[in-house]
């Protein structure tokens, strides 16, 4: 079995509260960049297409462009989502970890086996609503 201190370190605690926070993250940056991307097709296609009025002239112009456009997105959208990705695990765990550590905690307090204030890591968020579970522990 793993040590406590040990438990907290690991980003993903396969809650559902979790899990939700990471899939709105992840929908947050993924929506964007589709938007970007059919955005940049329209710019090149449609108001270059305007510009240019021969079909020839279009596929000759416009085909190396769409080329270029397509490399930028293909190597800088994976990129983005891995750091997009990575700061979502980041700030899921620092809402996620202390939400799933009060309901431990709770559950000993309620049983019994613990006494004692709860504590939250320094970037840990939630502190507020630690501090009045620990004024109500403190009560009993």
């Amino acid at each position: 079995m793993k040590d406590k201190k040990n438990r907290r370190r690991e980003k993903f605690l396969n809650s559902p509260f979790q899990k939700k926070m990471l899939l709105l993250i992840f929908i947050a940056a993924i929506v964007p960049s589709g938007i970007v991307t059919i955005c940049l097709y329209y710019i090149i296609f449609n108001l270059l297409a305007a510009q240019l009025g021969i079909p020839e002239a279009i596929a000759y112009n416009l085909l190396p462009v769409a080329r270029k456009v397509n490399i930028i997105i293909l190597t800088t959208l994976p990129i983005s989502l891995i750091i997009i990705w990575g700061i979502a695990v980041e700030l899921s765990h620092r809402i996620a970890g202390p939400i799933f550590r009060l309901e431990k905690e709770l559950d000993r307090v309620i049983s019994g086996e613990q006494k004692t204030p709860l504590v939250l890591r320094k970037k840990d968020e939630l502190k507020p609503l630690t501090e009045k579970i620990n004024k109500i522990i403190s009560k009993k």
